[in-house]
């Protein structure tokens, strides 16, 4: 490998950093990211089986950068969004938002909760 060569590029992966909707909590960003762990888990090149020509194997490190303008999902749990973005939205944009009355318990069982502190909520 030649010096100005990075093991990147010998290994033809690429790396994607993490961009962030404001609008996502730390809870549900924590679970989203298992998801897609199972995802990357389950679309490995099976044993005996050949890679894709082309296919380059893609990084997608944690990053701090934010999508302040990144359209929030309606009709979601409150502890879905984060809690700052929320506290900045006008209240018709609340409103239009839909944000459910009750937690998303992001527990074992997955269940909605009326009883979930907001104090456990992140920004």
């Amino acid at each position: 490998m030649s010096s100005d060569e990075s093991e990147d590029e010998v290994r033809r992966t690429i790396s994607y950093p993490r961009v962030y909707p404001a609008w996502r909590s730390e809870q549900l960003a924590a679970i989203l990211w298992q998801a897609d762990d199972v995802a990357a888990a389950n679309a490995t090149v099976s044993i005996g089986k050949r890679k894709k020509a082309g296919t380059q194997l893609r990084l997608r490190p944690h990053s701090g950068k934010v999508n302040t303008a990144a359209a929030a999902p309606p009709g979601l749990p409150r502890n879905c969004y984060n809690v700052s973005w929320l506290a900045n939205l006008l209240p018709r944009q609340v409103k239009a938002l839909r944000v459910q009355d009750k937690d998303y318990d992001f527990g074992s069982n997955g269940s909605p909760s009326s009883s979930a502190s907001p104090n456990a909520m992140q920004s």
